[in-house]
């Protein structure tokens, strides 16, 4: 059956459950219909060359597509969630194999100049194979250097099995399709029964349509929807549960949180908070306030919501100051079961304990609009899809949204300043009220100083900083294990070698996070610093190749660039483990000395990859985007001016085929309202 557009028969859109929820998105909408109408108007006044850049920029504004990726436990209900948000219950597979490692990216209204694509698998490449299953993930690195044979050798184990079934599965062909990508140009639920999702053992290897076939290999789907219901382009990016054995997927879940400005944690709440759901919060604790939403799911299955939730509430506050996490975050308690039963019009149907549940919460939370609205409804209310839909909106709208349209308004107003100026030079040349002060040679080896200067200034600056910074981790870094392993010593003197002793890393996450708040900080204002002294040499550029004189005249910033926040510091590390392997750990030391020793070297050999992707991921991720953006800007200033020079040549009777001979003033009057009206966007 294909799946790529709702059925024009779906009771939820007859029930309207989808009018609940988007007024924010309709907003954003009708905000991105405004500010493309005044780009548009800023074509008009362009030449062909000029209405390119302007055509780019609308590019821009139509292909914006928020990506919000989806964190937790496996059966948390993250796959009935999205499916729920798409309005199709059934899309995604909820029952995925434990070992997979798919990230799943449902891009909805996506708009791309090929639409015959409907879905996209990628598959993992040799060295990405051979990572993922060679050491059993993190977990059986841990293992081996605290000296669990038994764990490893069950590890190694059960690679093993996964290795020669999956190699079965795909025969000669395995190495062929490692590092390879599959296209398709539909969507349907074998489809992604044959890339995501478990198959049985006993099924027909030789099947070409085998259930799993290529899961184990897959690295990577990506899905395109049409949902004409949802009035903005979406990414909802659906993660492997973090709670496996191996912890194979922690690095796959952080590679997927820094690819999105939003990040939802999805938590059970008939389960209390886990020790995964704890490393849940920890990869989330260094991400701001507004790039979180914490979903609480499956309240259907708690027999008095309206009492237990506030109890609920206070646990996961609790548990989010304690992993020095952002504790004004939005939490969304809800039921995706609900929403698809309501989506499926099978609120009849549902299981008694569900219905009593469902009339427990809504007596509590929505009693006036149970009054108007039909149970379909209701439940969808009751569901927290809406409550969902509107805090993402605003957060789209403060985050990744207001960073593009202010980027985008910045260069469009810049490009119709190019305008003004071109205008403003041809007339006074032509009336000979003023004179070419610098020919275009002059120019462009002026720009080459400008650039020179500031690139430099820019490279210098962030180098700086970053061997501060790194500077300072490294301190930090020695200072903690210092103080821990005077722990270890004490608590050996205290308690002699049969008590295990505990040590938190907590407090050298915070550490390691505080100094790099404030190297970003520091970056950051050195990027807004150097970005406005480009414009302002730009603007004076203008000024040094005619004397212009236009009222207000001012070259706009490019805007410091969004850096990814550095989820690597809440990855696990040894001592966030409570298991029987640190007794194995105690039992093969001998003295106090071997336990110093060996303590330091796997703290430090699980805390290096922590460090090293400060050290490089995280400043390399600032140095390339701020330096991307200043060089970017200055590449486009270069052209603009370029084309003022070139064109300060023209003859007066080319001025009226540039901007028409007939209501000239109009026009450039029309251009200086386009110019004021984009100023409220690039604010």
């Amino acid at each position: 059956m294909q799946m790529t557009e709702l059925d024009s028969n779906n009771s939820a859109l007859e029930a309207n459950v989808f009018d609940h929820g988007l007024q924010g998105f309709r907003a954003i909408d009708e905000t991105i219909l405004n500010f493309k109408d005044e780009l548009e108007n800023l074509a008009v006044f362009a030449d062909e060359k000029t209405g390119k850049k302007v055509a780019k920029l609308i590019h821009q504004t139509e292909t914006l597509e928020p990506s919000i990726t989806f964190i937790g436990q496996i059966k948390a209900g993250k796959t009935s969630l999205i499916n729920a948000m798409i309005g199709s219950p059934e899309f995604l597979p909820a029952d995925v194999n434990p070992w997979t490692s798919v990230v799943t990216s449902v891009h909805l209204n996506a708009h791309r100049s090929d639409q015959s694509s409907k879905a996209r698998f990628q598959f993992f490449n040799e060295a990405e194979w051979d990572q993922l299953v060679s050491d059993g993930g993190r977990i059986g690195k841990l293992a081996a250097r605290v000296g669990a044979d038994d764990e490893v050798d069950k590890l190694n184990a059960q690679i093993a099995e996964m290795r020669e079934k999956t190699r079965k599965s795909l025969g000669r062909k395995f190495e062929l399709l490692l590092g390879q990508e599959h296209n398709y140009g539909y969507v349907d639920d074998d489809l992604i029964q044959r890339y995501v999702c478990k198959g049985d053992d006993d099924e027909d290897d030789d099947s070409p349509d085998q259930q799993g076939r290529f899961v184990d290999i897959t690295k990577s789907a990506d899905l395109f929807l049409s949902r004409p219901v949802i009035p903005v382009a979406l990414t909802l990016r659906d993660t492997p549960g973090v709670n496996d054995t191996f912890m194979m997927r922690e690095q796959i879940t952080i590679n997927a949180i820094r690819d999105s400005r939003i990040c939802v944690v999805v938590l059970s709440a008939h389960q209390a908070l886990t020790t995964m759901d704890m490393a849940m919060i920890r990869l989330i604790a260094n991400l701001k306030s507004r790039e979180i939403l914490i979903f609480v799911n499956r309240i259907d299955e708690l027999p008095d919501p309206a009492a237990q939730i506030p109890e609920i509430h206070q646990s996961i506050i609790d548990a989010m100051r304690k992993n020095n996490a952002p504790t004004n975050v939005d939490i969304v308690y809800g039921s995706a079961q609900w929403a698809n039963d309501a989506l499926l019009n099978q609120i009849d149907n549902m299981h008694e304990d569900s219905i009593a549940a469902l009339a427990n919460w809504s007596k509590s939370k929505f009693s006036k609009e149970s009054e108007t609205l039909d149970k379909s409804e209701l439940a969808w209310l009751a569901s927290g899809i809406p409550s969902l839909f509107e805090a993402l909106s605003t957060r789209i709208q403060e985050g990744s949204f207001k960073d593009l349209t202010q980027k985008i308004a910045r260069s469009a107003i810049n490009i119709g300043r190019g305008l003004e100026a071109t205008k403003h030079v041809i007339i006074s040349e032509t009336d000979g009220s003023t004179a070419r002060k610098i020919d275009p040679e002059t120019l462009s080896a002026d720009l080459d100083r400008v650039e020179h200067d500031l690139v430099e200034r820019m490279k210098k600056s962030t180098e700086d900083i970053s061997n501060n910074f790194i500077a300072r981790i490294d301190q930090s870094y020695e200072r903690f294990l210092e103080r821990a392993t005077a722990s270890l010593i004490d608590h050996l003197e205290r308690n002699g070698e049969d008590a295990v002793w505990e040590y938190s890393p907590m407090g050298l996450r915070l550490l390691l996070s505080s100094s790099y708040q404030v190297a970003l900080n520091k970056m950051k204002s050195l990027s807004g610093e150097v970005n406005a002294a480009a414009a302002d040499m730009i603007t004076d550029l203008y000024i040094k190749l005619y004397d212009v004189k236009i009222e207000g005249f001012k070259i706009e910033p490019v805007a410091v660039p969004h850096i990814p926040p550095p989820v690597g510091i809440g990855q696990t590390i040894a001592l966030d483990i409570q298991s029987g392997w640190w007794k194995g750990w105690w039992q093969r030391r001998k003295g106090y000395q071997a336990f110093a020793k060996d303590f330091q070297e796997l703290i430090r050999t699980e805390t290096d990859p922590i460090i090293n992707d400060l050290k490089t991921t995280q400043v390399g991720l600032f140095q390339d985007a701020t330096m991307a953006a200043l060089t970017g800007f200055l590449a486009d200033q270069r052209g603009i001016l370029m084309d003022v020079s070139r064109r300060s040549e023209m003859e007066r009777e080319d001025l009226d085929v540039l901007f028409g001979a007939v209501e000239r003033d109009l026009r450039q009057e029309g251009l200086e309202l386009t110019i004021e009206e984009l100023g409220y966007y690039a604010e």
